[in-house]
């Protein structure tokens, strides 16, 4: 599968594991390195993977590999004035699921932290859109620039999407509650 040159190799390989239901330690094991370090590449952080081991990544999920080291300007730029920090795990007690105009959206709670990972699932938090890279500068399921929802239910991953977000919707309001 050739790579779409407009968009941050990183953010292909984290689009290409999800869609094959891998997890980080899934294409890590596969590639031969550490969990941490597929989290920190997916998430832009340059000098963790080395071109050999991106090189893996392209091979291993049917990518083109990078010219350079992978990893795109937008996410390693640094955060924008006011950019929020988002957890992108669809499973996070930190985002709340709701339904708009009949499809399944996210609303980060806030109470993912500050830090570089979620403080609730220990994920990597993000801090611009995964589809155009602008920075979260808004509250809200979708990004402020292009639209592109901002957390994503994996293909397949839950068989009945109503009743598993009113579930994790009755547990995301009752961590927040025992947060306050």
């Amino acid at each position: 599968m050739p790579s779409d040159p407009a968009e941050p190799f990183h953010l292909l390989v984290r689009a290409a594991r999800r869609a094959a239901h891998w997890s980080q330690s899934d294409l890590a094991a596969k590639a031969g390195c550490r969990q941490s370090q597929v989290s920190e590449f997916e998430a832009g952080v340059r000098g963790k993977v080395s071109r050999e081991t991106v090189a893996k990544f392209a091979e291993l999920l049917g990518l083109a590999a990078p010219v350079g080291d992978g990893v795109g300007d937008a996410a390693t730029a640094p955060a924008a004035p006011g950019a929020r920090a988002r957890c992108p795990n669809f499973e996070c007690p930190s985002n709340l699921p709701y339904w708009l105009g009949g499809e399944l959206l996210f609303l980060p709670l806030g109470t993912a932290g500050a830090g570089t990972h979620c403080a609730l699932c220990g994920e990597v938090l993000e801090r611009a859109c995964p589809r155009c890279g602008a920075p979260i500068l808004a509250p809200g399921g979708c990004c402020g620039a292009c639209g592109t929802p901002l957390v994503e239910v994996p293909e397949g991953a839950v068989a009945d999407l109503r009743a598993w977000a009113e579930v994790r919707r009755a547990a995301a309001v009752e961590l927040r509650a025992a947060l306050r």
